[in-house]
């Protein structure tokens, strides 16, 4: 733009509101609008019709002012405009293009030379254009190559990542199937067993050894559902996290003695096997922890569906005072809480499996109780 600005600004006649002055001053402010278009519009995906205009008005305005101004350097920008055409055009089109931009500066270069020059600024000029022309031509060659192999090295990625993650569900299908046999078999085997002892309580006049047979059997074929449940997350089956919870809270009421509230707020939303075996886990730990460290305490626990997460709070208050956990109201024996969850990995666990799903934890007193809160971006 600087180099055809003084090129014009210096050449005869100058520019003016005029006849021959005013085409002079209109074909510059073409050009130079032309040069600005083309650097703002840089990068910006365009038809090859709007892509041609702006170096054709370049070339043509570049071409006037040469055979206007016959001391001006105006094929300079018109071997721009040809270089314009050959880095955003295909090669065809931009020939096509190209070709009468440059056999007009050469005409003009060779009309208003002196004779015996005519001939090398001619050439010089026509030189110019095709030197231009061929070097934008394998840049954009160049380019293009260098965007399609970054095209199917994404591919490549992509198809990886789908051959991990099919091997993923492989190896987590194989573990359901395995995890599947062995606690269906030795868990099924325990149920028997206890059915038949209970059974045979039914025949002794201790009522609370049979209230407490009858208690291990539900909670062995709780367990077991809580297997199949652990199958199903790995398999990738879809339990709601509502219809769990709900489940959850009714076994802690009954097995646990606790006193437990649960609310939902927000539209339930789908979430991934894994998540809602997460938050289900959590859940069960905290509760867990509750009935170990607050006997008595009445429980809360909360599942908010907001549109940027799926957060569960479990809390309670604190130990209740005289609370009697090993059954002296009901004169029968609560289970170790220990053994109702089959040993729960504690708050460690509870971390590890929210932060494994994208999700993270948090635990700490409330008042005189207890408060963990578990989040799942949604």
């Amino acid at each position: 733009m600087a180099l055809t600005t003084a090129s014009v600004l210096r050449s005869r006649p100058h520019p003016g509101v005029t006849g021959e002055r005013l085409v002079i001053s209109l074909t510059l402010a073409g050009c130079l609008l032309s040069l600005a278009v083309a650097a703002l519009a840089r990068g910006r995906r365009k038809s090859e019709a709007a892509t041609a205009v702006t170096p054709l008005i370049l070339g043509a305005g570049g071409n006037v002012l040469a055979f206007l101004q016959l001391a001006s350097l105006m094929m300079v920008p018109v071997a721009t405009a040809v270089a314009m055409l050959f880095a955003r055009l295909r090669p065809r089109l931009a020939a096509l293009l190209a070709a009468p931009l440059t056999v007009a500066i050469a005409v003009i270069s060779a009309y208003v030379s002196p004779s015996r020059n005519a001939v090398q600024n001619a050439g010089a000029s026509a030189l110019l254009c095709v030197v231009l022309g061929v070097a934008y031509l394998f840049a954009r060659q160049a380019r293009l190559r260098h965007d399609h192999a970054e095209l199917l090295l994404a591919e490549l990625e992509d198809s990886r990542e789908a051959q991990s993650r099919a091997a993923a569900v492989a190896e987590r299908a194989r573990i359901a199937r395995e995890l599947h046999d062995i606690l269906a078999q030795s868990l099924s085997a325990l149920s028997v067993q206890l059915e038949g002892a209970r059974k045979l309580a039914e025949h002794t006049a201790d009522s609370a050894l049979h209230q407490l047979i009858v208690r291990s059997g539900e909670l062995t074929r709780e367990g077991l559902a809580d297997a199949r449940r652990a199958v199903a997350a790995l398999r990738g089956d879809d339990v709601p996290i509502v219809d769990q919870l709900t489940t959850l809270v009714d076994r802690c009421r009954r097995d646990l003695a606790l006193s437990i509230t649960l609310s939902v707020t927000g539209q339930p939303r789908t979430l991934t096997p894994e998540a809602n075996l997460a938050l289900y886990r959590g859940t069960q730990e905290a509760l867990t922890n509750a009935a170990r460290h607050a006997a008595g305490s009445p429980a809360t626990v909360v599942l908010r569906f907001t549109l940027q997460a799926t957060t569960l709070t479990v809390s309670d208050q604190g130990r209740a005072g005289g609370a009697d956990r090993d059954g002296a109201e009901t004169g029968v024996p609560v289970p170790p809480v220990e053994a109702w969850t089959g040993g729960g990995n504690g708050l460690r666990g509870m971390c590890e499996r929210i932060e494994r799903v994208g999700g993270r934890i948090g635990a700490g007193p409330a008042g005189q109780g207890w408060t963990v809160e578990m989040e799942i971006p949604a």
